[in-house]
């Protein structure tokens, strides 16, 4: 909460994927207790979720050169260093590609398209 609240300040909304600990009834609960706005959100959509593309983004940075893990600290570390390293302008970018997105899903009638 602090987090979002850090970059939104107090009028942030919240997005999910339908996936089901987002929708279970104590995710529901407790996002209704902290009086949190959840926008609508198609199903089986992750084209036009921008995460899915920041996940796979960051996957490939934290294993480019064949990087292999033997533990949950090193990969957790990993992970958090490419979190940390990231370019503003790649967020920037997966942000601005929204309109695009959702004219793409209006073109297809709903179905999905590769981003």
């Amino acid at each position: 909460m602090s987090f979002a609240e850090n970059i939104g300040g107090r009028n942030w909304q919240y997005q999910h994927d339908d996936a089901p600990i987002h929708t279970s009834n104590a995710t529901k609960n407790y996002l209704n207790s902290k009086n949190v706005t959840v926008l609508e959100w198609p199903p089986m959509s992750p084209d036009l979720n921008p995460i899915e593309n920041m996940w796979n983004i960051m996957a490939g940075k934290v294993y480019e050169n064949g990087g292999q893990f033997y533990s949950v600290n090193s990969l957790k570390t990993a992970i958090e260093s490419v979190w940390c390293n990231l370019e503003p302008e790649i967020l920037q970018t997966l942000i601005m590609s929204m309109e695009k997105r959702v004219y793409n899903v209006i073109l297809k009638i709903g179905k999905t398209f590769n981003y």
